[in-house]
């Protein structure tokens, strides 16, 4: 059995939230279906900018958070909102980290892999209303959640996390969990989206891509003949 250790710097806590729980369990599902030996996922490690490096830019904030971490994952997971631009937002927010870490010796057998919501990583938790509708503990149909019909609609949500904040006050209406925001339910959505339907999220496609070719890279799975 082979251990793969994953993982993530994400922008904001709500990130690491929502996209911990997706990236492990696409992982998984990689794995189940192409593995070339059994493999054994561990959660994935949260990566956070060193506290001494707080001025730094982000590039040297990420090399030195993947440095320090560098024995606890074979895979990181870089994640930054595309703002309606993910192509500019990945070259100017990942690439330069993606560059450094390759420069440095003690990480160069590790992967990363982009992660680039077309706007934000909400509209990934607005593809699957029935994931919506357990985490949130209400009956209210796609429509009224403002779940777009087919999955690759969320791309077009202009704020999506405006649009969950929506969706969560018509579940609560009038008994509203003053304690509780959309936010606060991103880790059960995580964990229950269908990754058939997110699946169909052009931004999504693009990461699960390069997942597998690091995946393949690394020699965890081999080449699908499917």
């Amino acid at each position: 059995m082979r251990y793969l250790g994953l993982a993530l710097f994400a922008e904001g806590v709500s990130d690491h939230r929502f996209l911990s729980p997706i990236l492990r369990r696409t992982c998984e599902e990689i794995c189940l279906q192409q593995a070339v030996e059994p493999v054994e996922i561990g959660g994935v490690h949260e990566l956070h900018s060193p506290p001494d490096f707080k001025e730094h830019n982000r590039a040297s904030r990420i090399h030195e958070a993947a440095r320090r971490a560098a024995d606890a994952f074979h895979i990181l997971f870089v994640h930054t909102d595309g703002q309606g631009d993910p192509g500019a937002a990945r070259e100017e927010r990942i690439e330069p980290a993606v560059r450094r870490m390759a420069e440095d010796g003690a990480t160069r057998f590790n992967r990363t892999v982009a992660v680039v919501p077309v706007r934000e990583t909400e509209a990934w938790a607005l593809v699957d209303g029935a994931a919506l509708r357990g985490a949130f503990g209400a009956e209210v149909d796609d429509p009224t959640l403002g779940v777009p019909a087919a999955p690759r609609e969320v791309e077009r949500i202009a704020d999506p996390k405006q649009a969950l904040n929506q969706a969560y006050e018509i579940v609560v209406g009038g008994r509203r969990r003053r304690k509780k925001a959309a936010a606060d339910f991103l880790g059960a959505l995580g964990e229950r989206v269908r990754l058939d339907r997110i699946r169909e999220v052009p931004a999504f496609q693009c990461f699960e891509s390069d997942l597998r070719a690091a995946l393949l890279c690394l020699g965890y799975v081999g080449v699908a003949t499917s």
